[in-house]
């Protein structure tokens, strides 16, 4: 099989030909279909994060495919655990941007035969994320109000989606006119640019008196401090991540002010430490999808010899959809 690999992180990945791997006991192997490419994945390739694996490795966190082998202990049927066929997604930290992949099965989730295959491939990451910062991080209830920071990138167009379906009002943060329109079309109810320098006062417009109830997160910077001020009292400010590649900072006084919290998001660390809760939320981001209530964004696929281009695609700041890897 084919995989792509990092042997050198100064080097950057590299596609290899490795032997087909070999289910273990209660393993399923999938054959791969479809594969997502994110920050964390380029980030990661590089060496850049906090967490290094062994050397070489394959990367990769967010797949799609269908079982083509079945470890011992897994079983073959609805009863017992997944049939040969089975169109299946799931992600992983590492070993995602390969023709094969062996996982627990229980680390795996159906794709419904209406689902798009392509879609599973980039849905339990961002999808799972977001919803884990809403409704178990956020408390979102229907009817509040809803800021999203970085509406256009992977987890903030979740979030736009995810929090319409949670019943929330939904006001989309993007940078410049094709990414507004583009949450627009995503379900947001109202878009501000932040490349405006008066967009933390349209935010307060929209939002009314109350003011922002729950603020969704994933860029940091100096967007951090301007979203916050935008919250009303008892509001929740949710730190998913830092795409600007800026950590953002806060006055600390601003929180006794509005009475609100800033609360953090690992859905890393949600699985690890309550996996039942965690198969359980993304059972729930599954059945979304199946009733198609939640869509990913597509915005090209490249086949494993054009593996550069993609990661130079998916860095581009314009790039609005997820960027596709196809075996």
């Amino acid at each position: 099989m084919q995989a792509i690999r990092v042997h050198d992180f100064a080097l950057g990945p590299r596609l290899d030909t490795l032997p087909d791997p070999l289910p273990g006991p209660g393993q399923v192997r999938v054959r791969v279909q479809a594969c997502g490419i994110s920050f964390f994945d380029l980030l990661i390739a590089r060496g850049g994060y906090q967490w290094r694996p062994p050397l070489p490795f394959a990367v990769g966190s967010e797949f799609a495919g269908v079982v083509d082998a079945l470890g011992e202990e897994v079983g073959d049927g609805a009863a017992t655990g997944f049939s040969l066929g089975d169109r299946i997604c799931g992600s992983s930290s590492i070993g995602a941007w390969a023709q094969q992949l062996c996982l627990p099965a229980d680390a795996l989730h159906a794709v419904a035969p209406q689902a798009s295959v392509e879609e599973a491939a980039v849905l339990n990451t961002p999808y799972g994320t977001a919803l884990y910062a809403l409704r178990e991080r956020g408390r979102l209830q229907p009817g509040e109000t809803v800021l999203v920071l970085g509406a256009t990138g992977s987890i903030g167009h979740a979030a736009v989606q995810l929090a319409r379906a949670l019943g929330a009002r939904v006001i989309a943060a993007a940078s410049g006119a094709a990414k507004c329109a583009a949450t627009r079309e995503a379900g947001a109810d109202e878009v501000v640019d932040v490349t405006e320098e008066d967009w933390k006062d349209r935010v307060k417009a929209l939002a009314g008196p109350r003011g922002v109830d729950v603020v969704l997160d994933p860029v940091g910077g100096a967007l951090m401090d301007t979203a916050f001020r935008t919250l009303g009292w008892g509001g929740r400010h949710l730190v998913v991540g830092f795409a600007s590649g800026q950590i953002g900072s806060l006055r600390g006084n601003l929180a006794i002010v509005k009475g609100a919290s800033l609360i953090g998001v690992d859905l890393r660390q949600f699985r690890e430490r309550e996996p039942d809760g965690a198969r359980l939320l993304l059972q729930d981001v599954a059945a979304l999808h199946r009733d198609g209530r939640i869509h990913p964004r597509i915005a090209a696929r490249f086949p494993f010899d054009r593996h550069a281009e993609a990661f130079a695609m998916t860095q581009d700041r314009a790039t609005i959809g997820r960027v596709l890897l196809l075996p």
